[in-house]
């Protein structure tokens, strides 16, 4: 029953699994004890006949309103919510896995609109969204009120099929002890949320939700990337004491490392807390984070959703951001919003290619004019920088500029906070040096770098092996963005997960990279990282590096060599 995935944050947990299908159909799963399975089945028998008189009555209202179209659609949706073969087809999974009528009836409904969207016939392949809109209703009717994540027990583990970004905003650390889901990669949200939080997590595992018995105790191993299902007593007791031992070894790796990062040959480095949630406050000083080199605004406009934080709620986070940093800085990215978010429009065939990030903003200027008032309001409390996403020109920057400064004059500074461009697509990496003359700093996120400069989704299974942020040209792009900075006297940090790995860190030393920023459990090993490494020979790599003809020969390279 050892189960195996991509390991993405590290360390072991044990708790009772809580299977949660969030893709498509929201459900949980629960054991239904053999005398109870009767009684689920009148619970879906209830609920659909519930949801056909709801759709109905909808119909009836619709005749005159809105036409005898969508009164046609909603009566033929009535007839599938009692269609008496699907519902025979729920029932038979409830009583054959002995789960729940919420579980059956979104497995049921996932293996159906499968089938549809693969039908030849066009008329067919509709249907898809049809049976999963009246699957939606007969689920409300089922629950009264979805399953979120915060509402999870203490001490669970958190067994899914994906995890969106909103959900990721609204987990409550406190009550998950480790994540598991089918799908996902080592840069996606979820895996950057687990990080953050220190969480072991265990993403692209298979079959993950059907093999995992819900509320029975599992194993998730971040470091080995395994989910063992079902564990022996003697595996518990073993794991139990593993965490307790990593826990402790973890404390003292923080202790020895409390000080300030410097090479073995000298050279200071910063090394600064990417966060996403004010909840991780309290980590920039138990991490001895030099400062928030990455605040991911989005997070408070996702887990806010679907209203819209207001420009007071949003100057109150900032302003807590800069007290806990105290005397260092804040970097707030603006609202990487659209696309792959969730947030906007359709996802279409290509998110990450879509409205997303600073165009985003753009095409809703209200947003945007907000987010910078607010932070021109909360940056007197303290040293804060403003982050453009997803930059690709120069005119969006110098847009972006002119609203920065109508909001610093409606806030009534007497000069607009620092204004910086995140490299992270191609675009803005060739043009460095023409954006270096407007921005007032760069700031590198390798993680879609790597994605947009290889063509690679960091999030797909199938390519996953090709995403390599060591890759010479990867390498070469930024080494151009360090010399554009350079040129303009522009500070340059590299905030992606790159620099959270040995022989990353080593490669950007190299290119001429001295401040990172990286998630709060990820600083201590940074640190101790570059107190092993000698700059100097790191710089005489990294050149040769430029010439290499693929990642492989990079890393070979650096680990015997460094």
């Amino acid at each position: 029953m050892l189960l195996q995935g991509l390991p993405v944050s590290p360390g072991v947990a044990v708790g009772r699994a809580v299977v949660y299908r969030f893709g498509g159909l929201p459900a949980f799963r629960r054991a239904v004890a053999p005398e109870s399975v009767a009684l689920e089945e009148q619970r879906l028998r209830k609920a659909s006949a519930s949801a056909s008189a709801t759709f109905r009555e909808q119909a009836r209202g619709a005749i005159g309103a809105m036409g005898s179209e969508l009164a046609a659609i909603l009566e033929a949706h009535g007839l599938i919510a009692e269609d008496e073969t699907y519902l025979t087809a729920i029932g038979e999974r409830i009583r054959r896995e002995r789960v729940n009528a919420e579980w059956a009836l979104a497995v049921v409904t996932q293996e159906l609109a499968r089938r549809l969207a693969e039908a030849d016939s066009a008329a067919m392949r509709e249907r898809e969204a049809d049976i999963t809109d009246v699957a939606r209703e007969i689920s409300a009717h089922l629950t009264g009120a979805p399953f979120a994540p915060q509402d999870l027990p203490r001490g669970s583990i958190l067994v899914a099929d994906e995890l969106s970004p909103v959900d990721a905003a609204r987990l409550d650390p406190r009550r998950v002890r480790a994540i598991a889901l089918e799908r996902g990669g080592p840069t996606s949200h979820a895996s950057i949320i687990a990080r953050s939080f220190g969480l072991p997590a265990v993403v692209g595992v298979p079959g993950l939700c059907a093999a995992v018995s819900p509320e029975r105790p599992i194993v998730v191993d971040g470091d080995r990337g395994s989910v063992d299902s079902a564990p022996s007593k003697e595996k518990l007791r073993k794991s139990l004491t593993r965490a307790g031992e990593e826990k402790e070894k973890s404390r003292r790796l923080r202790a020895r490392t409390a000080r300030v990062a410097v090479t073995r040959d000298g050279l200071r480095v910063i090394v600064r807390a990417n966060l996403e949630l004010p909840e991780e406050l309290p980590m920039l000083e138990r991490h001895h984070a030099e400062g928030v080199g990455l605040f991911r605004s989005e997070f408070l406009y996702l887990k806010a959703a679907p209203r819209v934080p207001g420009v007071e709620e949003q100057q109150a986070a900032y302003e807590g951001l800069l007290e806990a940093a105290g005397s260092e800085p804040v970097v707030v990215r603006t609202y990487d919003l659209g696309g792959e978010k969730g947030i906007g429009p359709a996802r279409g065939e290509n998110p990450a290619l879509g409205l997303r990030g600073l165009r985003y903003c753009l095409a809703h200027p209200e947003l945007l004019d907000a987010q910078l008032l607010a932070l021109c309001l909360a940056s007197r409390r303290g040293h804060l920088r403003i982050l453009l996403p997803m930059v690709s020109s120069l005119s969006e920057l110098k847009e972006a500029r002119r609203r920065l400064v109508l909001a610093s004059d409606t806030a009534g500074l007497p000069r607009p906070p620092e204004l910086g461009v995140m490299i992270e697509v191609p675009s803005a990496a060739i043009l460095a040096d023409r954006l270096a003359a407007e921005a007032d700093f760069f700031s590198i996120g390798t993680n879609d770098l790597v994605q947009y400069g290889l063509a690679v989704d960091r999030a797909d299974p199938e390519v996953s092996a090709l995403y390599r942020p060591l890759h010479p040209a990867i390498l070469r792009m930024i080494k151009f963005v360090v010399e554009a900075g350079r040129m303009h006297d522009r500070p340059v940090a590299v905030c992606g997960e790159l620099a959270a790995d040995p022989v990353g860190v080593a490669v950007l030393i190299g290119l001429g990279i001295t401040e990172f920023s990286v998630t709060p459990v990820s600083i201590a090993k940074v640190k101790d990282n570059l107190a092993g490494l000698d700059a100097a020979r790191a710089r005489a790599l990294a050149e040769k590096a430029l010439d290499c003809a693929d990642a492989g020969e990079v890393e070979r390279m650096f680990r015997v060599r460094s």
